[in-house]
């Protein structure tokens, strides 16, 4: 039933904009993202599909707030693991990412979207300024984790995510199949092709990160 009375307020509007994307993540963490529509949404937070466009102009910039919102709980995470100080081999740098990621798996739900879904239909202001976000908000965990990690050279914490976070975007989908998939695995004695999302991600990170912080070879002149 649409109840909701109108947020009038700075404040009741920052409210219920927060509760929007609460039941869009409550929503994300029961279902596939394609299945969701902006009427589950509205229907969910008591307001109608119109009321709910003053606040999100499309199911993607709902769902791209959202993701800002997680991986900016996420990196205050890894940023205040990192900040204890000390020095990380790629295997413990690898473990803790992995146990990050494994506290916020609604924003593992949301990467695998970002490149193909999330960053459609939306504008090039919004666009903007999501990259802005970003790029400013890796300003202060990239330079820790070139300390952190020794070998890692200037430069390399922002390829450092942006590569994690690929990893993840392949990884995730593989650990959650569709439905007959995984009755096949189940079914037919293939249990070993399914992917377990921590195990996959701390090997895959563990190389990764050895990679990035090898030394260089010279090159010829």
């Amino acid at each position: 039933m649409v109840n909701q009375r109108r947020a009038r307020t700075g404040t009741a509007k920052a409210a219920r904009r927060a509760h929007i994307l609460e039941q869009a993540r409550q929503l994300l963490s029961t279902a596939r993202y394609p299945a969701l529509t902006l009427t589950d949404i509205a229907a969910r937070v008591g307001l109608t599909k119109a009321a709910l466009f003053a606040y999100f102009s499309s199911k993607e910039a709902l769902f791209l707030e959202l993701y800002e919102l997680l991986l900016g709980h996420w990196l205050d995470t890894l940023e205040k693991h990192l900040q204890l100080g000390g020095t990380h081999t790629p295997r413990s740098l690898a473990t803790l990412v992995t146990s990050v990621c494994e506290e916020h798996p609604d924003l593992l739900r949301l990467i695998p979207l970002l490149a193909g879904l999330l960053e459609h239909n939306i504008s090039v202001d919004r666009a903007a300024q999501h990259k802005r976000w970003l790029a400013e908000r890796l300003q202060t965990v990239t330079p820790l984790l070139e300390q952190r990690l020794p070998g890692l050279p200037v430069g390399g914490g922002l390829r450092l995510l942006t590569y994690t976070q690929a990893l993840i975007a392949g990884l995730q989908p593989m650990s959650e199949p569709a439905p007959a998939v995984r009755e096949a695995f189940a079914t037919h004695g293939l249990d070993l092709m399914h992917v377990d999302l921590s195990t996959a991600l701390q090997d895959s990170l563990e190389a990764l990160y050895q990679g990035l912080s090898a030394p260089q070879a010279p090159t010829d002149a």
